[in-house]
């Protein structure tokens, strides 16, 4: 049997008036559908005990999925957070497809040398993906305060690692020997990231003190993150600069041999113009 739209109103009218607290479940929508809402309390500290209690409060009810929806402060975060983190997705690997392109324009512009993009560019993406994993073993969640943390392990890993590409740069160009240069780009620029790392990570890292948990989660996985940059752009940067620096060797080697040959067969091409073999006078 259908209900009467009219009785219906009168009857949520009537028992609004009866009882008026019943204001806050009931709302009356004459051109739409009547609903009703159900408060009651729920104390959780744990973020993934609230996930939990929504997941079971949607589950009890047997109707359309669309009927119902949970809702609170708490829900609400996690809905935010929710988008947040899927933006976040697509926009690192938007960030890192433009760092790669714009690092390899200016390296074909300065040295004309674009595949040193992908070294500068490349660490930084192992620096992300071990600060997240890093923060699934801590049990730091993913919020809207953590998620800062991709967007600064990109601008602070690829500046380490351009500082380490350039003064490697300017000692294999003093020496030409790529192990050489590696060690003395450590003794270097390595000395001197380590001292700015330790700085920025300290000050950074003080808002683990902080009383407010978003600011002690950022300040730990900002110290986290600061720490991984150094350690890739020490441990993972001379090494591939060392493989690029006997590649440019073994080029300047075979363009040194092609150049001697070239040499050869022109002398030998004048000597035979003259009548002459090669060797004599």
């Amino acid at each position: 049997m259908e209900l009467d739209p009219v009785l219906m109103e009168e009857f949520l009218e009537r028992l609004g008036a009866r009882d008026p607290a019943l204001a806050h479940s009931l709302v009356n929508d004459p051109n739409g559908i009547d609903t009703m809402l159900v408060q009651f309390p729920a104390y959780t500290g744990d973020p993934s005990a609230s996930r939990r209690l929504q997941q079971d409060i949607e589950e009890l009810w047997r109707g359309d999925d669309s009927a119902i929806t949970a809702t609170s402060e708490t829900i609400i975060s996690f809905a935010v957070t929710d988008a947040v983190r899927d933006r976040q997705t697509d926009s690192v690997s938007t960030t890192v497809l433009v760092a790669v392109t714009v690092l390899a324009v200016f390296f074909w512009v300065t040295v004309r040398q674009p595949g040193l993009a992908f070294i500068a560019v490349v660490p930084t993406a192992l620096v992300l993906v071990s600060v997240l994993g890093t923060m699934a073993l801590l049990d730091i969640p993913y919020t809207i305060v953590t998620s800062i943390i991709t967007a600064l392990s990109i601008g602070i890993g690829v500046d380490y690692t351009i500082h380490m590409i350039h003064r490697y740069r300017e000692e294999f160009t003093r020496v030409r020997d790529p192990e050489r240069a590696a060690v003395r780009t450590l003794a270097a620029t390595g000395s001197a990231l380590l001292g700015s790392a330790m700085t920025t990570g300290l000050g950074i890292g003080v808002l683990a003190a902080s009383p407010l948990a978003a600011f002690q989660q950022f300040g730990i996985t900002a110290a986290i993150t600061i720490a991984y940059s150094l350690i890739v752009a020490v441990l993972v940067v001379p090494p591939a600069m060392t493989v690029w620096g006997a590649y440019r060797n073994m080029r300047l080697r075979s363009m040194v041999q092609r150049t001697w040959d070239e040499l050869d067969e022109a002398i030998e091409g004048i000597h035979r113009s003259h009548g002459q073999e090669p060797g004599e006078a």
